[in-house]
């Protein structure tokens, strides 16, 4: 598909059709990364790894299984040790 560059402040843009768009899941506000390499801009999703976490650790709390493995604190065994 054929498009222009257009300037957006002191920048310039690019506008994705609205198909594309939502076809890649790309939403006003949404976190990408932008590379230009090898003569090519690659726009593409900010994948953040943590995602879901917190959601997560809640349900295993809830069900219960999120006692600690190991203790938090050292004892005189472990100290003779060290």
């Amino acid at each position: 598909m054929e498009t222009r560059i257009t300037k957006v402040g002191t920048s310039v843009g690019v506008i994705i059709p609205r198909y594309i768009a939502a076809e890649g899941g790309f939403f006003k506000g949404s976190p990408v990364n932008i590379e230009y390499k090898d003569d090519k801009i690659t726009i593409s999703k900010l994948h953040k790894p943590r995602i879901g976490w917190a959601e997560a650790f809640a349900n295993y709390a809830k069900e219960g299984e999120d006692a600690m493995l190991l203790p938090d604190y050292i004892d005189n065994e472990a100290m003779d040790l060290i």
